[in-house]
């Protein structure tokens, strides 16, 4: 459908000309869809698992980035008039992706400079940094995320053109623009209008996974204004001095805050702890580490559900807090829960643009490399597979690194152990 105005506008009609906003979006709102096959598999009897199909949110880049990313360009373009962004996250950023894509199919296009810090490497990683090149994106690397937030703002104060962008479009321990979480507070009341139309009864958990937090308080803030019975859950992704009760309670509150000092017709409310779930024992031993957990989920959901319904869960965010939710469901007196998983990884297929790049990542900045040098992810890389089959074959620059969930190799037996145990070595599992 045609993307006119944010539904919080129509409810809150004097915040359409105080809170920035652009469209960004273009297939909302987003399906909830049931998950049939996973209700028989956990033996749910009375309870229902649905999933918010945000991955498809957009026809290019689906996922929770551009719904923030509507408000938060909306003030970079409308009210600050920037002509170009900066921002910063991990090697395998999808906000910076996201950053990337939506700079590059503005009319006129906005500069975009990603500054990125390392995370352990993964095919995702190396997918993620010839994209953050296809579309346009200048690269900037650093060791860590303190000294890339750094470096980060003394590019931006000396480059005043830019609009500075927080990581993951959120606040960071309650510092920046709440406009990020705005746009999750927007994601509920599109859920209540499905709620009434009896698309889906009125859930009694949401999981979701809790990076920045901003899209877990957007989500909280979202059930707090509508009062609704459902409790967010947020599994934590990231490390405690960012993901805790007390940032998302803020959050959440600064959000509120925000809209209530915007028009005094939006109620005054205030987060608490008690407003929420926020459940930890899923991120393993850092950001971006692949968990045993994690990926059982990924692959179970989507052999489940997923292959069927065209959508995947990822290790660094959603398997994660599948996971959390597996975890919940095993336990007999939530059996009789109605839960919706809202998927914030896109599910779109960007194989060809990393085809097109032709993986020539020597177009990359030289400190970016070596994540290509180092470790190869793909079975074509291994074996040294001839064109004439890799340039058909499905798992050729797939998004997927296990060629063998894919397609039966056809090199002989020899060349596909070869490239079945390298793959094994590389794919490293945490056991959390």
């Amino acid at each position: 459908m045609e993307r006119i105005e944010p539904l919080l506008f129509k409810k809150y009609p004097n915040l359409k000309k105080k809170v920035p906003w652009i469209p960004l979006l273009t297939n909302v709102p987003t399906p909830v869809e049931r998950l049939t096959k996973l209700e028989k598999y956990f033996n749910l009897e009375d309870g229902q698992i649905y999933i918010k199909r945000d991955d498809k949110n957009h026809q290019i880049y689906g996922g929770n980035k551009l719904r923030k990313l509507e408000f938060i360009f909306g003030n970079t373009i409308k009210r600050k008039k920037k002509k170009a962004i900066v921002t910063c996250g991990g090697i395998g950023t999808n906000h910076g992706l996201a950053c990337s894509i939506i700079c590059n199919i503005l009319n006129p296009p906005l500069k975009c400079d990603l500054f990125l810090f390392n995370q352990p490497l993964t095919w995702h990683v190396q997918r993620s940094l010839l994209l953050y090149d296809y579309f346009g994106a200048k690269l900037h690397f650093g060791k860590t995320d303190v000294s890339i937030l750094i470096k980060a703002l003394f590019f931006w104060i000396f480059h005043r053109k830019y609009d500075f962008i927080l990581p993951g479009g959120s606040p960071l321990i309650g510092r920046g623009t709440p406009l990020g979480i705005v746009g999750f507070i927007e994601a509920i009341l599109e859920l209540n209008e499905q709620i009434k139309k009896g698309q889906i009864s009125e859930p009694d958990i949401i999981f979701i996974a809790a990076g920045t937090t901003g899209t877990a308080a957007g989500l909280i803030a979202g059930c707090k204004l509508l009062g609704l019975k459902t409790k967010v859950y947020a599994v934590a992704v990231v490390k405690d001095f960012i993901v805790n009760s007390s940032n998302l309670a803020r959050n959440a509150s600064k959000a509120l805050k925000y809209l209530h000092k915007k028009d005094k017709n939006f109620p005054k409310l205030k987060v608490t702890e008690d407003d929420f779930e926020l459940i930890k024992g899923y991120l393993g031993s850092g950001y971006g580490v692949k968990t045993i957990r994690g990926q059982k989920a990924v692959d179970t959901i989507f052999e489940l559900e997923g292959k069927e319904k065209g959508f995947d869960l990822e290790t660094t965010y959603t398997g994660k807090a599948m996971a959390g939710m597996f975890d919940f469901l095993i336990k007999e007196e939530n059996k009789n829960k109605i839960i919706l998983f809202w998927n914030t990884y896109n599910s779109n297929d960007l194989d060809n643009y990393i085809k097109e790049a032709q993986f020539d990542y020597k177009k990359l900045p030289k400190k970016f490399h070596k994540f290509f040098e180092e470790t190869n992810f793909q079975c074509w890389q291994i074996t040294n597979c001839p064109d004439d089959i890799k340039m058909n074959c499905p798992a050729y620059l797939n998004h997927e690194y296990r060629f063998w969930r894919i397609i039966e190799c056809q090199l002989d037996e020899e060349k596909r152990n070869e490239a079945y145990e390298a793959l094994n070595k590389v794919i490293k599992l945490n056991d959390a």
